[in-house]
């Protein structure tokens, strides 16, 4: 490496990075060696031992764990069916709800209607002096309506 101008000796870097690069081939020699022995060795490599009360302890451990997911598994199913019926229960009834509501608007609808020809009629009669007229006409339509709930109610209807 470098020589130094008063005797050619070597500096201290390259003496360390000698020795650590020796270092290192010794160490890999000896793994190489090791891994030799153990590869082409005539013994076979020791078994572990098994206690069998352990390993049966961890089986029945991993068959109650089997156990108790099988039993999550079916409570789920189980509260997925009825989680399903009752959505289903809940679409008939806003099903329900939704033609209620269009039958409400369609009848609110009508009595606007009526209303509207019934001012008309009240006008025309005030202007025409048969105020008293409408007035009872409106009177006989009320009692029939009421006589209808009458007979209704009387048979048991509600």
């Amino acid at each position: 490496m470098d020589e130094d101008e008063d005797g050619g000796l070597t500096s201290g870097i390259s003496g360390g990075a000698g020795y650590i690069l020796g270092r290192m081939a010794a160490e890999s020699d000896q793994r190489m060696a090791d891994f030799t022995h153990r590869v082409f060795s005539p013994t076979p490599p020791r078994r572990r031992r098994y206690d069998a009360e352990e390993v049966h302890e961890v089986i029945d451990g991993w068959k109650a764990a089997v156990r108790s997911r099988d039993a999550t598994i079916e409570q789920l199913r189980t509260n997925n069916a009825a989680l399903t019926a009752e959505r289903d229960q809940l679409h008939i009834r806003n099903a329900q709800m939704e033609s209620e509501a269009d039958r409400m608007q369609a009848a609110y609808a009508d009595l606007q209607k009526r209303e509207e020809a019934a001012n008309k009629h009240w006008d025309e009669a005030a202007e025409a002096g048969h105020k008293d007229d409408f007035d009872l006409f409106l009177a006989r339509q009320e009692i029939a309506r009421l006589t209808v709930q009458i007979e209704r109610l009387t048979r048991g209807e509600n």
